[in-house]
């Protein structure tokens, strides 16, 4: 089903009242700054514990107001009924699931994934490599959630090692380096696989919806170019496997092979050694990894119209849910905020004969948009003014 409905108080403009979303497809017309947008935030915050708009919780509060609560009513696609609670008070943030504290915001991802479409997706295309490396490693930890421990992981030692070179630590620099280069070989291992599985169904999006000719596809430009290639694992039993193995190292990795690319890592960050010392940071590794999008041999990004890029963006959303389908078995519920506006009718329509199959969709329109049209007949419509919400019959 999806999430039921969820109760506000004290998050941004909305009303301090619940919501009842216990519907396929929900759809927020309003115009701009009525809410619409900070209910996708609070469905997010439910899912996974933190904003997809802003890193500073404080922001999520009513001006007026030092609590906000965030209550959704969920039920998983295992059949069974959760409650998850997310409150800021004063400084102090706090996340239950059925009465019981969550520590650590990965244990979310079991109750219900979704996934956020929205306009600062195309940073994903067109910003910073950071900004992609976020999209690419989000995609794997959806279905990896030990992913995300390694990713702290790297980034602890990263934190060590950059104050190490600061101070010109060259002992515990040593000690760094080892510990960098096994956290690391293991992220570019695994985002290598990612890419190398994610191109199939990135691709196959991409025809369906653009219309253009060529296949566009995400080229991995790793910092350390490690020699070896990881396996393919084609199969959708494997898939799953590897998505419910919590502990896993990652498969198709021989330890000879693994061995190697450690050896080839060592050897790439000791050349870098007194530049790194120079700069009092640490210029090479998976936190300067690049992502490209190559099109008929070329860089997509400098060939593109700005509709194209936008379009790109959905696309990567859509493959992301699909993919994520893929590995888990799983539908995700999906949050699409104004994602039409900038799409032309033929486009708009093959974007939306080709949405990832979901568990809930949640649409927020213009009052002047077509979507009506959209609607089927067990869509909920409300209409949105100044955080508060009537539903349309």
């Amino acid at each position: 089903m999806g999430i039921v409905s969820i109760k506000t108080v004290g998050f941004r403009n909305l009303a301090d009242a619940e919501l009842f979303i216990n519907a396929p497809e929900v759809f927020l017309v309003g115009e701009n700054g009525q809410g619409k947008t900070n209910v996708l935030e609070a469905l997010y915050l439910l899912c996974y514990g933190s904003s997809f708009r802003t890193r500073k919780d404080e922001q999520l509060r009513r001006v007026d107001s030092d609590l906000m609560s965030v209550a959704g009513h969920i039920e998983t696609q295992a059949g069974s009924c959760t409650t998850v609670i997310v409150r800021l008070d004063h400084d102090r943030k706090s996340i239950e699931r059925d009465r019981k504290p969550i520590r650590d915001r990965k244990e979310l991802l079991e109750v219900m994934p979704c996934i956020v479409f929205c306009h600062d997706d195309i940073s994903f295309v067109t910003g910073a490599p950071e900004m992609q490396r976020t999209f690419f490693d989000q995609t794997l930890s959806m279905y990896q959630p030990n992913y995300i421990d390694l990713l702290r992981r790297y980034r602890r030692i990263l934190k060590m090692r950059n104050s190490a070179l600061k101070l010109q630590q060259r002992r515990l620099v040593d000690v760094y380096d080892e510990q960098i280069v096994e956290a690391g070989v293991d992220l570019q291992t695994r985002r290598a696989r990612l890419i190398e599985e994610f191109n199939v169904t990135f691709s196959q999006v991409f025809r369906m919806v653009s219309g253009l000719p060529e296949d566009l596809s995400v080229n991995y430009l790793p910092s350390w170019k490690l020699s070896t290639k990881p396996g393919a694992h084609s199969t959708k039993q494997h898939m799953r496997r590897e998505a419910t193995d919590e502990y896993a190292q990652p498969a198709g990795t021989p330890q000879s092979e693994r061995a190697n690319r450690v050896e080839t890592a060592r050897m790439l960050l000791s050349e870098r050694r007194e530049r790194d010392f120079a700069f009092g940071t640490s210029t090479s590794g998976p936190h300067r990894d690049r992502f490209e999008y190559r099109y008929a041999g070329k860089d997509f990004t400098e060939i593109a119209s700005t509709g194209q890029v936008r379009l790109i963006s959905l696309i990567l959303r859509t493959a992301q849910a699909e993919f994520f389908a893929l590995k888990t078995g799983l539908k995700p519920v999906l949050l699409l905020d104004d994602v039409l506006l900038e799409l032309d009718p033929q486009r708009r329509k093959r974007f939306l004969s080709r949405l990832p199959h979901y568990e809930q969709a949640i649409f927020t329109f213009l009052p002047d948009e077509p979507f009506s049209r959209y609607a089927k007949s067990d869509t909920l419509i409300y209409r949105v003014h100044a955080g508060s919400f009537r539903i349309e019959s």
